[in-house]
């Protein structure tokens, strides 16, 4: 409850307590007051009586015409004329009639009509005794009548009295209110900094403490921001070239080599320039330098037609150009026009091209490859080049054996979307520092029609070929939140949505449809994983898929993360639950880079996750870089 609400209640509780007891008050004395009135009106009706009853000189039906007559100009239940021996001589009350007063107020107010008493007599003899007896319904009446304006003023004092407290209560809280919102704020690590300060002393000394705490925060995340784009700049960046260098190669590559990689493979030209140093002799190193640049402009834009494609310095007179998508054959036609270009630049500024020129190895890699394979072999390919006389070679990656065919794979995924046939297993993230399963990793599996599953790594690339992600993660979107078979004791589940899904025209709108529905009836914590690289970009469509999130309180992970970003305040603003990277990405990194990151993702509460740890000693490494949250296979070795 509230501050607000308790302070409220409280006040109203003592407000009603108040006006209870002044409104029982009032009517207790206006009870008093009516019982009182209703005795003396008998008392005195009874006196007057008497004495014109001792006139008629024992007369009864004179006594009986005054009686009559008192009783029907007053109001009384009774009024009886007794001898001396209490023998009746004449009695007149009133017939039962319904007075319309409820019966639990008759008994509530409990009042008996008083009898007055007055002795009748004529001379010095009594005739009798007068019992004048008052009219309890018409008190009841009078009571009844004064309770309800009683509670009628009272329910209008209460109602404006609680209408004043409500005001002044949110006058004097309305500082707690922008605390409670910097507060939530900073709960869900934003950094809010509130410019108003409250004149109440106890709030003004909260606000000032906050927004010293939130400017602190603040500043370790931008301290952080900064050494990490700077240890990045360092760390990715080759200082003479401006070209990226191997360790960023590297650690992009698990995005080109992946079973879900949007493409099946490309060309990786690995080149060495042979002769740099005769080159230093000859026309000195300032002018190789500036060879060096123009080759690097011509490696540029050789590659500008190929999407997503990398040009890197390995090292030395090193250098590589990564083409996502192409194949042998152009690979050798790009290593033919860059050999051509870069003779005609060797031969302006009089260099002997027999000396100085371009070793070219062409390797045509699959995306299942390994980063060994894929390293060794672009290895091999240049060592090869070296003794061929056009100084290129190329080579294709080994076959990898086709369970089936492209028609065969497009017949069996349209099959699996139409009939349903997909289910999901879960793979532990585990906390190798408190032992506990933080949450589980949901994987897709197909079912053809012969009842055999495929995993994921199995059909993803095929469907990715073929178009048909949206319509499988339409499929599996909706099962996620209809059925339960694949539910197990773990309390938070993670989703991975590729990048191809994402970007479908109709996935937002589907996923929209699916949340409205569905979100609010499951009973478990839902981790949408997001790539890096999209929500880097930080574009409408991504922002639209977050809001819709929060929306349902669904938490979001970010997968394939690098730190290729030129600036972090993105992860401020996403805030996700944790960043996951490759295992070797988080070996690779330098202390200072780690330290930085570290430093950006604590100060908003952010797991950092290695992905694809296979083994112990993987697990121990990590350990001693302080990244204790892991998947992959040595979840099981555990």
């Amino acid at each position: 409850m509230t501050l607000f609400k308790q302070i409220a209640l409280m006040l109203s509780i003592f407000l009603y307590l108040i006006l209870t007891i002044v409104l029982i008050l009032n009517f207790q004395s206006a009870k008093k007051s009516v019982k009182d009135r209703l005795y003396d009106d008998a008392k005195n009706t009874a006196t007057s009586l008497s004495l014109s009853l001792g006139g008629a000189k024992g007369d009864l039906p004179m006594m009986s015409t005054m009686i009559n007559a008192n009783f029907d100009s007053g109001n009384y239940d009774k009024i009886t004329l007794v001898d001396v021996d209490e023998h009746i001589l004449y009695e007149r009350k009133i017939e039962k009639q319904e007075s319309g007063i409820p019966l639990w107020f008759v008994d509530f107010i409990d009042i008996k009509a008083p009898v007055a008493l007055a002795n009748v007599s004529s001379g010095w003899s009594q005739v009798g005794i007068l019992h004048v007896v008052g009219n309890a319904t018409y008190a009841h009446k009078q009571l009844y009548s004064i309770f309800i304006d009683l509670v009628m003023l009272f329910g209008v004092i209460l109602f404006l009295a609680l209408l004043t407290l409500n005001y002044f209560v949110h006058i004097i809280l309305r500082p707690l209110k922008e605390i409670q919102k910097q507060a939530a704020a900073i709960i869900r690590n934003e950094f809010i900094i509130q410019t108003k300060t409250p004149y109440t002393s106890e709030f003004k000394d909260v606000v000032v403490g906050m927004n010293n705490m939130v400017t602190k925060v603040k500043a370790m995340f931008e301290k952080g921001n900064r050494e990490l784009k700077a240890y990045k700049e360092q760390e990715y960046v080759d200082k003479d070239t401006q070209l990226k260098n191997r360790k960023y190669l590297i650690d992009k590559l698990p995005e080109y080599l992946k079973v879900d990689a949007s493409q099946s493979g490309g060309v990786h030209i690995l080149m060495q320039i042979n002769g740099i140093a005769k080159a230093n002799e000859k026309i000195g190193r300032v002018q190789v330098d500036e060879l060096i640049l123009e080759l690097v402009q011509v490696f540029q834009e050789h590659t500008t037609v190929f999407a997503n494609s990398i040009v890197a310095r390995m090292g030395g007179a090193e250098f590589s150009m990564l083409l996502p998508n192409a194949t042998l054959e152009s690979g050798l036609e790009v290593a033919k026009e860059v050999q051509k270009y870069s003779l005609a630049l060797f031969r302006n500024v009089k260099l002997d091209v027999n000396e100085i020129f371009l070793n070219f190895g062409v390797y045509e890699y699959h995306h299942l490859n390994t980063i060994s394979e894929f390293l060794s072999a672009s290895d091999d390919v240049l060592l090869r080049s070296k003794l061929d006389l056009s100084h290129i070679f190329g080579k294709k990656a080994e076959q990898y054996p086709q369970i089936m065919g492209k028609n065969e794979w497009r017949d069996t995924i349209v099959e699996a979307i139409k009939n349903n046939s997909f289910s999901l297993i879960g793979w532990n993230v585990f906390d190798t520092k408190t032992q506990n399963t933080i949450h589980s990793v949901l994987s897709i599996r197909l079912k053809n029609k012969n009842e055999k599953l495929f995993g994921y790594a199995e059909f993803i690339s095929h469907a990715i070929r073929l178009g048909l992600v949206f319509d499988i993660y339409e499929n599996v979107m909706s099962m996620l939140f209809i059925q339960k078979n694949w539910l197990k004791n773990t309390q938070a589940y993670s989703l991975r949505l590729p990048k191809e899904y994402l970007e479908h025209p109709s996935a937002y709108k589907n996923l929209k449809e699916i949340l409205e529905n569905y979100a609010s009836k499951i009973n478990f914590q839902l981790i949408i994983e997001l790539p890096d690289r999209l929500v880097r970009e930080d574009s409408k469509y991504i922002r639209d898929y977050i809001w819709l999130f929060r929306k349902y309180n669904i938490d979001v992970g970010i997968f394939e993360f690098i730190g290729e970003g030129s600036d972090y305040s993105y992860i401020q603003d996403l805030r996700p639950a944790y960043i996951k990277a490759e295992s070797s990405y988080f070996l690779t990194q330098s202390d200072k880079s780690l330290s930085a990151l570290r430093l950006i993702t604590d100060t908003v509460g952010i797991s950092l996750v290695a992905a694809s740890v296979g083994d112990l000693e993987t697990l121990e490494k990590l350990k001693e870089k302080d990244i204790y949250l892991v998947q992959g296979y040595v979840t099981e070795l555990i």
